[in-house]
């Protein structure tokens, strides 16, 4: 017999010893049973005890921590009878007793401290009835099913989700009485008892749509911590996990753009896969990463790119390496929170200075086995394409160029015979299946996709497995989980000048037909006997587009491997304790192969090979002690913790450089006629490490008055070398329900105000303070540091202000929730040019303070809502304003980029704007009149570059819209941004070649129309037209006639779908969809979508150098579930 002894008794060792223990203990125990073998019915102590649908173990556990009794009983005994209800109040042992074990065939004896738990004489074996199911359906007051509501049995914790149909099914559940709990976001909780005897028990549950229930919903805040909404005192904005999937792209954070307030996103222009840069409530940083961090499931992700354009020229290794968030599948999260301001990051430290974007994936359920596939088919076209002239043909004796005579035979697009169409099939299945005890949830995504750009493709693998178990009566949870991503992406499109097929393409003479250089993009060099480029336009900055995308090509291959695992323990009812660790690995492959017959600018004879083979790896841990408890009015909510984060970034990279290859069009390492140590070398490695502890505590009075406290400090390895490694910084917050505590109109649900302050520093990348004195490059040569030590740096500090306000009218149907924020952050870390006396290039400094302030408005309204038709809108609104307050005396200005062979540059100075564009300017008189000097050409004026206006977007507006009529849904986003300036070098360059339709129409005119003067002061009203676009126009023109409004108005997403009903068992829903992205646009005054960025790094803002167009893309949608 198999007995359980509720007293200490010492760990077992061996089997043998064990058993012999064992039998001694029990012996002993019998014989103090006969000896001391008394009745119990007189004992004094008192027992309280009030539970429903228990097991009879843990009533016994209860009767022993109150009674002070041990407690002997045959284990498979008491399992196989049923749970029982109990409700007593200082009650006696024997009472307590008496009552939970009537109606059962069992009996106790009490002897001195000892129960001893036994059969009835006689008392026939207990057969447990066989287990049941509870199914049923969910659906609204208007008897519309509910998809994805949660169905909970509360005593045993199971539950599952419904289907597109409504329906629920929880099998294997044992006789008793249960309370199901069922919830769905926007409509009340409910619960209901229901009793599962010999058979099936089917239920229909009607929710009501939530009416002033904000107390009980729930959103993630730091750490993974969920809270209640009303104790948050910071800006949060919740984005559902629909909508990252309604119209995907291949980089699921674009699909947050309009979305959230006060979040601005700019994608890359280098096609399909490319990265995009995220910022939150405006730039702070000068020098490092001004884009929001993202947490996974409570785990700060590295999203680090491993490479990014950085000039004009473009070539070489100036290549978008990426952003790791683009490799997730999207079908795996389940909701994004948005964290906006320095309090509401505060925990995470330096890493959170820009704002968090929490991401919580899905996991396995409780129930039966869930199948969601998912197909999404689109086709991309060219959106936006520069507008060309048709009238006038090659330039006699500079036959680049397209200032010759009028022709006939103009208007063939060369654009369409360059661009394709590009595709993206995206294909994703999921599973979910689970007990009570274990939970399973696996997932597989496919993405093939291809670019408008010749050879330009995408290939991309996800798999997620995810396990999460409970254990000792649910009081400890574990999971893990393992995402791997394989990615490819073939000839990444490159802005700038070289290796760029646009610029040949763009500057291509008019009227001269372009297919025979597509059709035959490389000849037979009879000297070589090797294929050479065919082009007739020799220039450094031009070849034959065809070549470039056949014979100057890249590719990049990933390699990730992302694994995170947890483990909670609930110590008591209001405290538990949380392990967690992470580890990211990232491997990129880059590779660029330049063929012999390409450019001798940009590659030597026999060619050029650039290889790069780096791997970044995160290593993340944290231990956290979760507490929450009451005190009187009060309530406590809180936590401390510690965590530990370590990157490394190794690697090689090689470059033949000049120097070429010894065979040609042979891309290995060992082809290499030189490895020289000064473009082949190890990659410096880089390793930072970050130490923390952190606190935080909510205390609340009464519902209605909240305190939000939180403190941290890092020892970051990269201060290393400096007086101090450590930095600390808390936050304070405080709201007030005013609706809690004040008579409104009955107009007004609820009512909210709040306000924090915070500050968080932000470390500087490694080995600033003390840079190693030399690297060792490929062949052992050396490459001395050329940057001066900073032994006196310091972190950057953001100090944050917050005051907002949140109202709820109309039971909810109309809410509205605005805030105002000012941050600036200080100790900004610069780089300068040092001195030509000292030994160093360049050297570092703490100075400046950039300021952010503005208001974010969100706005939501359940326009219709009744049995055929819902209308749910929402509007989000943000201005941001961003100065540069002051800068160190040195530094007069700071460089982002630019005057890389043009005329412009991004910088900020004193009084001016992060983001400021700079450049050159014609000259004027006293009258404001543009000089022209005698040959009858505009002067440009000398001196310093001036300024022109900023790359950032003014203010952003967003208008998301989801309408639902039966069977139909219809999704559609229409957003803008207002404000800003950017500049098009690639229009500069079209008109200089005379290529463009504003060079053609100026010809048509006359030429240019100018309010101008010459050297004797006569007004001068026309220019010739080429003499014009000579001077203005080109890499180097006159920039500031190449600036335009950088707002943009568009259609950014729709979304048409029909949910087909469907009669089989096995098909739980299914539902067909046209799908579109950047359909349109309603305003858009510049040559190329604003949006789009060279780089996604500090620098190339607001420019565009022969950038590849935006794309509109529109396709087909299958989701089906079973």
């Amino acid at each position: 017999m198999k007995l359980r002894v509720h007293c200490k008794v010492p760990p077992r060792r061996h089997f043998a010893a064990t058993n012999l223990i064992l039998v001694m203990k029990l012996t002993t125990l019998f014989l103090l049973v006969g000896i001391l073998q008394i009745s119990a019915k007189g004992y004094s102590q008192k027992i309280t005890l009030a539970a429903k649908n228990v097991p009879l173990s843990k009533v016994f556990a209860d009767i022993q921590a109150q009674s002070g009794f041990s407690l002997l009983y045959d284990n498979n005994l008491i399992k196989q009878t049923r749970n029982i209800d109990i409700n007593v109040k200082e009650a006696s042992v024997d009472e307590v007793l008496t009552t939970c074990l009537k109606g059962l065939p069992l009996t106790y004896e009490v002897a001195g401290k000892i129960i001893i738990i036994r059969a009835k004489p006689g008392g026939a074996a207990v057969i447990p009835p066989p287990p049941q199911t509870v199914q049923g359906t969910v659906k609204d007051e208007t008897g519309q099913p509910l998809f994805g509501a949660v169905v909970y049995l509360k005593e045993i914790k199971r539950g599952a989700q419904t289907g597109a149909d409504g329906s629920f099914t929880i099998a294997n559940i044992a006789p008793g009485t249960y309370t199901l709990a069922i919830s769905f976001l926007g409509y009340e909780p409910q619960e209901q008892q229901l009793t599962v005897n010999n058979e099936t028990v089917n239920i229909t549950v009607t929710l009501k749509q939530a009416v002033n229930k904000l107390k009980d919903v729930v959103v993630v805040t730091a750490l993974g911590v969920k809270r209640s909404e009303r104790s948050v005192t910071y800006a949060t904005q919740q984005v559902n996990g629909s909508e990252l999937t309604k119209v995907k792209t291949s980089n699921l954070v674009n699909t947050l753009n309009g979305k959230v307030a006060g979040l601005n996103i700019s994608s890359s222009s280098s096609g399909v896969g490319g990265s995009a840069k995220v910022i939150l409530r405006g730039n702070k940083s000068g020098l490092q990463s001004n884009q929001a961090l993202y947490v996974i499931d409570g785990v700060p992700m590295n999203n680090t790119t491993t490479n990014q354009p950085n000039s004009s020229y473009g070539g070489g290794t100036s290549y978008d390496g990426g952003d790791p968030i683009s490799n997730l599948n999207p079908e795996d999260i389940e909701s994004i929170s948005v964290l906006k301001g320095a309090s509401a990051a505060a925990l995470y430290g330096s890493q959170g200075a820009n704002g968090v974007i929490l991401i919580t994936t899905k996991s396995g359920k409780a129930g039966r086995l869930q199948v969601n596939v998912s197909s999404v088919y689109t086709i991309d076209k060219v959106a936006t394409k520069p507008e060309f002239q048709n009238s006038y043909g090659q330039t006699a004796g500079t036959p680049t160029q397209s200032w010759g005579n009028k022709i006939s035979n103009g208007g063939h697009d060369n654009l369409d015979d360059f661009y394709q169409t590009g595709q993206n099939w995206t294909n994703s299945v999921n599973l979910s299946v689970g007990t009570d005890k274990a939970q399973t949830y696996f997932s597989y995504a496919n993405t093939s996709a291809k670019g408008i750009e010749p050879g330009n493709k995408l290939g991309r693998n996800n798999i997620t497995f995810k396990e999460t178990g409970h254990f000792f009566d649910n009081k400890l949870t574990v999971e893990g989980d393992v995402n791997y991503v394989t990615q490819t992406i073939d000839n990444t499109p490159t802005a700038g000048f070289y290796t760029n097929p646009l610029t040949g393409l763009y500057l291509f003479p008019r009227g001269v037909d372009i297919l025979p250089y597509k059709n035959g993009f490389e000849q037979l060099n009879a000297a070589t006997n090797r294929p050479t480029q065919n082009w007739a336009f020799p220039e450094d900055i031009q070849q034959n587009p065809w070549w470039i995308v056949n014979r100057n090509t890249n590719s990049l291959t990933r390699n990730r491997v992302l694994m995170n695992a947890s483990v909670k323990y609930d110590v008591k009812p209001w405290l538990n304790i949380q392990a967690r660790g992470s580890i990211d690995r990232i491997n990129d492959i880059y590779e660029q192969k330049l063929y012999d017959g390409t450019s001798t600018v940009i590659a030597p004879v026999n060619g050029a090979y650039n290889y790069r083979n780096g791997v970044n790896t995160q290593q993340y841990g944290d231990l956290i002690a979760n507490f929450n408890f009451p005190v009187n009015k009060f309530k406590v909510t809180g936590l401390v913790g510690t965590s530990v984060r370590d990157v490394k970034t190794t690697g090689n990279y090689y470059a033949s450089g000049q120097d070429g290859l010894y065979l040609p069009n042979v891309f290995t390492l060992q082809n290499f006629k030189v490895l020289n140590p000064l473009n082949s070398a190890t990659m410096q490695e880089k390793h930072s490490q970050w130490q923390s502890v952190f606190a935080s505590a909510n205390i609340s009075y009464n519902d209605w008055v909240y305190l939000d406290l939180t403190a941290r400090n890092d020892w970051a390895s990269n201060l290393s070398y400096t007086p101090d490694l450590s930095y600390f910084y808390p936050s304070v917050g405080l709201n007030f329900i005013l609706s809690q505590v004040l008579t409104l109109p009955q107009a007004i649900s609820y009512a909210k105000v709040r306000g924090s302050f915070a500050q968080v520093g932000n470390s500087p990348d490694a080995y600033m303070s003390n840079p190693a004195a030399y690297t060792i490059g490929a062949g052992g040569g050396v490459i001395n540091n050329t940057k001066a030590p900073f032994t006196t740096l310091k972190p950057e500090l953001t100090n944050s202000l917050e005051l907002g306000t949140e109202w709820r009218f109309f039971n909810n149907r109309l809410n509205v929730d605005a805030t105002y924020y000012k941050t600036n952050t200080k100790n900004q870390t610069l780089e300068i040019s040092a001195s030509q006396a000292t030994y160093y290039n360049s050297f570092y400094i703490n100075a400046g303070n950039i300021q952010n302030k503005g208001v974010e408005v969100s706005i939501g309204y359940d326009v219709i809502s009744n049995s055929k038709l819902k209308w749910n809108t929402a509007l989000n609104y943000s201005v941001n304003d961003n100065k540069v307050i002051s800068l160190d005396d040195r530094v007069p200005y700071f460089t982002l980029s630019g005057q890389s062979g043009t005329s412009y540059a991004s910088q900020f100075a004193k009084g001016g704007s992060y983001g400021d564009i700079y450049g050159t300017t014609l000259q004027h008189d006293a009258q404001g009149r543009v000089m022209i000097d005698a040959s009858g050409k505009p002067i440009v004026q000398g001196g310093d570059l001036v300024y022109l206006g900023n790359a950032n977007t003014k203010w952003q507006l967003g208008w998301n819209n989801n309408i639902t009529y039966g069977n139909f849904s219809l999704g559609f986003l229409i957003d803008g941004k207002f404000g800003g300036q950017v500049l098009s070098v690639t229009q500069a360059m079209m008109d200089q070649y005379g290529v463009s339709k504003a060079s053609g129409d100026a010809r048509d005119a006359g030429g240019v129309q100018v309010n101008g003067a010459d050297p004797t002061g006569k007004a001068v009203s026309v220019v010739d037209a080429q003499s014009w676009y000579a001077v203005t126009g080109g890499r180097t023109g006159v920039s500031s006639e190449y600036i335009y409004s950088a707002t943009v108005v568009r259609l950014r997403e729709v979304a048409l779908n029909y949910a087909i009903p469907v009669k089989p068992h096995f098909v739980k829903g299914l539902k067909v969809g046209l799908v579109g992205r950047n359909l349109a646009y309603f305003s858009k005054k510049a040559p190329f979508d604003p949006e789009v960025t060279m780089s996604t790094g500090n620098g190339l803002a607001g420019v565009d150098i022969f950038m590849p167009p935006a794309t509109r893309s529109f396709g087909l949608s299958l989701n089906a579930s079973f």
